[in-house]
């Protein structure tokens, strides 16, 4: 039977905003700027925090886990500072609800700064097999438009999204892999469906210390391109005690313009009703 609330088994995605590498190709600058970080964050984007593939993880009935997720990255001369935070509510041992909104803080020389609410992730998640060390799930959901000041997308227009989600655990190693798609509101020249991949290991050392390796690629949502953007994330994940525990990360873009590189933080907190 797979563990319900495995070691590192948590819920970034993933983040990805509901992979808004389709959104920068759709709106403009300052907007462009914001989709990517949210499909290059951590959390982004879906994973365990700073991991942006997902896990089959669930929480398990009536139990909660917050996970604070703080990034930071630069674009050329343009700085993006997103707060996401993520609520996932286990309402069985294989579901969980997952709510994900985010705050972003955009700063260009020589312009002023912009502030304000980004979009919300509203997902559900479900492990519907399991025998270990093998374990499969999806998440799916949509990306509403909450945003403020056009840090998203536009009031009146949601993005779905949906991940086909493996996980191998054979502690102290376990390796996750997604298989996605995200869909958004069609423009000229762009792809109205986006696909993506990506990978993670993670590496126990110890009893409170993970080291892990995430990698993904994304289709270019610019429909004359055939590159698939993609970025490589390293992160550390530390026990400070159980339910609790706090990370860091560093991650880089490859082939995408411009590039990106970013730093994020994290706290998660877990509990029962």
């Amino acid at each position: 039977m797979t563990r319900q609330t495995a070691r590192r088994s948590r819920n970034r995605p993933a983040p990805p905003e509901g992979r808004l590498l389709a959104v920068r190709a759709r709106l403009q600058f300052p907007v462009a700027l914001f989709g990517l970080a949210l499909s290059l964050d951590a959390p982004a984007a879906f994973a365990a925090h700073p991991l942006q593939t997902e896990d089959t993880g669930t929480q398990g009935a009536a139990n909660v886990e917050i996970e604070n997720g703080l990034s930071r990255a630069r674009f050329d001369s343009t700085t993006l500072t997103v707060y996401q935070p993520q609520v996932s509510v286990g309402l069985a041992t294989t579901v969980d609800a997952i709510v994900q909104p985010s705050v972003v803080w955009q700063h260009s020389p020589g312009q002023s700064s912009t502030s304000g609410l980004g979009d919300t992730n509203i997902d559900g998640k479900w492990r519907f097999w399991g025998s270990d060390p093998w374990s499969f799930a999806i998440r799916a959901g949509v990306l509403a438009p909450t945003s403020q000041k056009g840090l998203g997308l536009p009031h009146g227009d949601v993005s779905e999204h949906a991940l086909l989600v493996a996980t191998w655990d054979g502690t102290p190693t376990t390796v996750h892999a997604n298989l996605g798609l995200t869909r958004v509101p069609r423009a000229p020249g762009t792809r109205e469906t986006i696909a993506h991949v990506s990978a993670a290991v993670m590496q126990q050392i110890n009893e409170k210390l993970i080291l892990t390796a995430d990698g993904e690629v994304d289709q270019d949502p610019d429909a004359s391109r055939k590159t698939w953007p993609g970025s490589l994330l390293l992160g550390v994940i530390w026990t400070a005690k159980p339910g609790l525990d706090l990370d860091v990360g560093w991650q880089r873009s490859f082939s995408a313009q411009p590039v990106n590189r970013q730093w994020m933080a994290g706290l998660t907190y877990r509990f029962s009703l």
